[in-house]
């Protein structure tokens, strides 16, 4: 949806909602192999990059302040007043599909099946939610190596339980075709600038980013193996934004200040 300039605003606005499977061949720029080329369906099931909900929107707003508006009249008011302007990016996106894992050597074949195996649920994955747990310390050695006691599960321990090894004589499938899914996403980058014309050559404009603006940290999926169950579900690690460079290596609110002068 996609609204023209009127009144000083413009934005679009755009949904997505979508599934992709394929046979757990890694994704479109990386090659990949069948675990088990006898049955290349056994791990069919959704893409390893399917997300189900896409939301985006963007906007620019001039502020109805200065000339022609009820606020900022006159020369000096104008000056004060008028120019500013607001705009912003807004993207949420559901999780990731997520499998517990067994070990890689279930169709046997050495070391060049490096991905594990979904490992299959005893009950429906949905059941278990997707988000972040505060205080959870693990039990029975399941979900007991953290320091942010942040866990994907309130109750690691009997996640881990609900979820059986293949059993290659009678499974027609592995678990990568009834996962869980990740953590969702969502954040709000904004603008605040003002342009203010000096004579009719010469103009200045201020500006002031704000990446992440509401400081809302989103995590990393979490590790789900059964080879090592003491990670399991432990949420320690940051999403950071592409746009960050090595001395900002977090995903927390950044603040920026630009001036520039046109003449």
């Amino acid at each position: 949806m996609r609204k023209r300039t009127s009144h000083g605003l413009t934005f679009d606005a755009t949904y997505t909602f979508s599934k992709t499977l394929d046979q757990n061949i890694s994704n479109q720029n990386q090659a990949g192999v069948y675990s088990n080329s006898y049955f290349p369906n056994v791990d069919y099931g959704p893409s390893l990059f399917d997300r189900k909900h896409i939301f985006n929107f963007t906007y620019v707003y001039d502020l109805p302040m200065g000339k022609g508006h009820r606020f900022g009249g006159g020369s000096l008011g104008n000056r004060l007043l008028g120019g500013w302007y607001t705009s912003g990016i807004f993207s949420a996106f559901s999780g990731l599909p997520l499998f517990v894992t067994e070990s890689s050597q279930v169709w046997g074949g050495g070391s060049i099946f490096g991905s594990g195996v979904g490992m299959i649920p005893t009950v429906d994955p949905n059941t278990f939610g997707n988000s972040v747990h505060s205080g959870v310390l693990g039990s029975n050695n399941v979900g007991t190596s953290t320091s942010t006691g942040l866990n994907l599960f309130a109750d690691p321990a009997a996640v881990f339980a609900d979820f059986r090894n293949v059993q290659i004589s009678k499974d027609g499938r592995t678990g990568r075709s009834n996962p869980l899914h990740g953590l969702p996403f969502w954040n709000l980058d904004s603008s605040l600038g003002k342009k203010t014309a000096l004579t009719e050559r010469v103009s200045f404009s201020i500006q002031a980013d704000f990446f992440n603006i509401f400081n809302h940290v989103n995590f990393v999926d979490p590790s789900l193996s059964l080879t090592s169950p003491a990670s399991f579900g432990v949420i320690s690690t940051q999403l950071v934004p592409t746009s960050r460079d090595n001395t900002l290596a977090d995903g927390s609110r950044w603040i920026q200040l630009g001036l520039r002068v046109s003449f």
